[in-house]
């Protein structure tokens, strides 16, 4: 199964997402813009990792996020 993270766009810009995605390909994400949101589905999660991956993916994006507003 799918595990996917949403993020709304006023907060998580998507370039900021599509960056942190780049440090998760491991997990196969894959982004969606939908209306306000950013969907980041991650296709390739090991079941030993599945209950972590969404709640660090959002830390880094979060992370990147505040990089990028300081850059």
């Amino acid at each position: 199964m799918a595990e996917r993270a949403r993020f709304h766009a006023s907060l998580y810009p998507v370039a900021s997402v599509r960056k942190a995605a780049e440090r998760f390909a491991a997990f196969g994400p894959e982004i969606e813009e939908a209306g306000a949101d950013v969907l980041v589905t991650f296709t390739t999660v090991p079941d030993r990792l599945r209950d972590r991956v969404v709640d660090e993916f959002g830390n880094h994006a979060l992370f990147q996020v505040i990089v990028d507003a300081r850059c």
